[in-house]
């Protein structure tokens, strides 16, 4: 007996529909701020029917504030740590799932709880060993006063990463989320591959290299987009981390796109920016979408 799903179909119809204009509409009201003028926006607070000033608003973005360089930064900061958190749970993973030893299951515990110690709640400690990466070494050389006793006075190294790239990027990559997840992956190998590599006499390191890796391809391609969105729409530790404009990342400038206190902000050019913003992240999806999506199984056919 054929079972009559139409009325199911009906509601599920209704529901994907319903979901769609929950996560369009807003977009919608983006773009269309953004097709206006300041003065259009003044005039008629917000219109319906798109306006014919998106370019124009575009090469205000591009050529009169810092936005498309602060792009650029998110780019540069976004790949730094996106290879970064996938090199450091592949190497993890590794050795978590492959290699035997009393303290893996510890190691493998103390980085899953680093996922419920946010950044956010230790920016004051990061900043201050961001500012001077030489502190932990100053305060075990002077602990005691050894160092003092040793060489005449206490031991006072300076090494400011604030404003760079690698001060933004290496705070953001100490998260665990990336190795709990590729630990499950890696468990779905058989362990009969790494007894015959090692039978034929191959490595750690080759097998590493010629046999996990390829067979990973998926779940690292998609673990490496979602580490570059998550690193791309981070603004706390930016904000922190950077204040010349040079180095500021691309949500953060959004936000300071127009500081101006005596008038109506100009809601069409910020509408502009952040259609600028938003662009990278969804022109790598669309590429790479099919990675994506085989990379959500945790497989690799």
């Amino acid at each position: 007996m054929i079972e009559n799903t139409s009325s199911i179909d009906r509601v599920a119809g209704a529901i994907l529909i319903a979901g769609l204009l929950f996560v369009l509409t807003p977009l919608a009201f983006v773009v269309i701020t953004a097709t206006q003028s300041y003065e259009d926006f003044l005039r008629n607070n917000f219109s319906l029917i798109p306006g014919s000033h998106f370019l124009e608003n575009f090469r205000e973005v591009w050529s009169r504030t810092d936005l498309p360089r602060q792009t650029l930064n998110s780019i540069i900061v976004g790949g730094i740590v996106a290879t970064g958190r996938v090199a450091l749970a592949v190497t993890t993973s590794y050795a978590v799932v492959f290699f035997t030893g009393r303290g893996r299951g510890f190691v493998y515990a103390l980085v899953v709880a680093s996922i419920m110690l946010p950044l956010e709640l230790m920016i004051i400690t990061a900043y201050q060993v961001t500012a001077n990466v030489a502190l932990p070494l100053n305060v075990v050389a002077n602990l005691g006063g050894w160092w003092g006793a040793l060489f005449g006075g206490p031991l006072d190294l300076q090494w400011n990463l604030l404003d760079t790239y690698a001060g933004i990027s290496i705070p953001l990559m100490a998260q665990g989320s990336c190795t709990m997840i590729l630990v499950q992956f890696f468990r779905t190998i058989p362990p009969q591959l790494a007894r015959a590599a090692i039978v034929d006499g191959v490595g750690p390191l080759r097998f590493l290299w010629d046999i996990l890796l390829p067979l990973s391809k998926g779940p690292l391609t998609a673990l490496g987009i979602y580490m570059f969105i998550s690193a791309w729409i981070q603004y706390m530790w930016p904000l922190v981390a950077a204040s010349s404009p040079a180095r500021t990342m691309a949500v953060v400038g959004l936000t300071r796109l127009q500081e101006d206190g005596e008038r109506i902000p100009d809601f069409p050019l910020q509408m502009t920016g952040a259609i600028l913003v938003t662009l990278p992240p969804l022109i790598l999806i669309a590429l790479f979408q099919r990675r994506i999506v085989r990379g959500l199984t945790l497989s690799e056919k």
